[in-house]
């Protein structure tokens, strides 16, 4: 089994257009005035990303959607406005990345280690044409 289900480009590429949606659809949602829940959505979407990615790609995941809340929910034109909620946004997102990999990452691994104690039981040998069920 590998370390992630998805190896790391693969991981930011999809935090990456998930954040992007995710702030589109806050957005239009009237998140502008209730900036909590877009950096719930996008805590969310950061966990998720980081629970079935690399460490840098939930890293990136995380920069890219609080550049996202920063620029287009706390700010309205794309340009970083470093307000409080930003400060609050880029506490929080990298925790929920750190957070989401540590409990993934150890999931797999007491996943890896009881696959590694299972014992193995081998089935009955099948005689001659009882796959087809005609015997000769």
């Amino acid at each position: 089994m590998r370390e992630s289900p998805l190896p790391g480009g693969a991981g930011f590429a999809l935090g990456f257009a998930t954040s992007i949606v995710v702030t589109v659809a806050v957005v239009a949602a009237g998140a502008t005035a209730h900036p909590v829940l877009s950096l719930a959505a996008l805590a969310v979407t950061v966990a998720a990303v980081s629970a079935v990615s690399s460490p840098p790609a939930a890293a990136g995941t995380a920069t890219v959607a609080w550049c996202l809340h920063d620029g287009f929910v706390l700010g309205r034109h794309g340009d970083l406005v470093g307000v409080t909620g930003s400060a609050t946004a880029a506490v929080v997102l990298p925790a929920v990345a750190l957070a989401a990999t540590l409990i993934a990452t150890t999931i797999r691994a007491r996943h890896r280690y009881h696959e590694a104690w299972v014992p193995v039981i081998p089935s009955p040998r099948r005689g001659v044409g009882e796959e087809t069920g005609v015997l000769h």
